[in-house]
């Protein structure tokens, strides 16, 4: 492929457990158990293949039956893990999680330690595919040294997703190296010493991001919409959802809009249209119970885009 994406991050397979209507702590519950593919890195690749976009996943899986649904699903997903690797003798990543008879989590525990082996050596051999990358998407699933690697090493522009907020000073050192950012309030707060709770205060973070060397940035505000910024630039663009089922993965549908908005239109585009582009497709998303909407796809998301316009 000539022009293609690359994201470098996790490959999960997710365990949900959802309770019937009675849910009873330290019980046996009756209930549905679901097991799914998942990932930061793999939904944000599977996105964008549902955008029609070349995209290349590098990360590891174990050799275990999780691996090989792994495979199977990425496959499906047509996401090439032609430079993923297979680790011998080791588990798969796996998050394995309890919701109660409301839909709220009750517990979850991750286990992805197999990302471990993302080091700078296992990319150093990948680095010459990484750079013809049109764009390289990081998320925070990798270890500090590994992403502050591949911001010295990486020549194609940077996009990067901070995952969670115990994640996100694995990128404190290295703004100044960074495309696009798209955190959370919170992330953005950590991040900038600003706390944000309002359209002003998401502005003087985006700004401080932008000061601290994030060319572009993106702050997803929930149900308030997205902050961009850029260069002095900013715009807030409102949700486009008429129902939500479920906001569960909305934020790595976004990444993965940010990236084709750009893989496609370069840096031309309006930065109000980007955003609203992001919530296009996040309103598709969050019409599904799963993390990524089957419904997802480029023609869909351009017709949301001129209705709202």
């Amino acid at each position: 492929m000539k022009d293609y994406v690359v994201v470098v991050g996790g490959l999960n397979i997710d365990i949900a457990g959802l309770s019937g209507k009675v849910y009873r702590e330290k019980d046996s519950n009756i209930g549905e158990v679901t097991i799914n593919i998942g990932g930061v890195g793999q939904n944000i690749a599977q996105n964008l293949t549902r955008l029609d976009t070349p995209t290349y996943l590098v990360t590891v899986y174990g050799d275990d039956n999780f691996g090989k649904i792994a495979q199977m699903e990425c496959q499906k997903n047509n996401i090439s893990l032609e430079y993923a690797e297979q680790i011998k003798d080791s588990r798969s990543s796996i998050y394995l999680y309890v919701n109660d008879n409301e839909g709220d989590l009750v517990t979850g525990i991750n286990d992805m330690k197999i990302c471990e082996n993302i080091t700078p050596e296992f990319l150093a051999k990948r680095l010459d595919f990484i750079n013809g990358a049109k764009i390289v998407v990081v998320d925070c699933n990798l270890s500090k040294e590994s992403i502050e690697w591949l911001c010295e090493n990486v020549t194609s522009p940077i996009f990067v997703d901070p995952v969670s907020v115990a994640k996100v000073d694995r990128i404190e050192n290295v703004l100044d190296k960074l495309d696009t950012l798209k955190p959370n309030e919170l992330e953005a707060e950590l991040l900038t010493g600003i706390k944000v709770v309002d359209e002003e205060t998401a502005r003087q973070a985006a700004t401080a991001l932008n000061n601290k060397g994030v060319k572009n940035v993106f702050i997803s505000l929930g149900s308030h919409g997205i902050l961009c910024s850029k260069e002095g630039e900013e715009a807030l663009v409102k949700p486009l959802a008429k129902k939500i089922v479920s906001t569960n993965g909305a934020g790595d549908c976004s990444m993965a809009t940010l990236v084709w908005a750009r893989f496609n239109h370069g840096e031309e585009l309006p930065l109000e249209e980007v955003g609203l582009y992001t919530q296009a497709a996040a309103s598709i998303n969050v019409e599904s119970p799963l993390a990524v909407s089957p419904e997802l796809n480029v023609k869909e998301v351009l017709k949301r885009v001129e209705e709202a316009k």
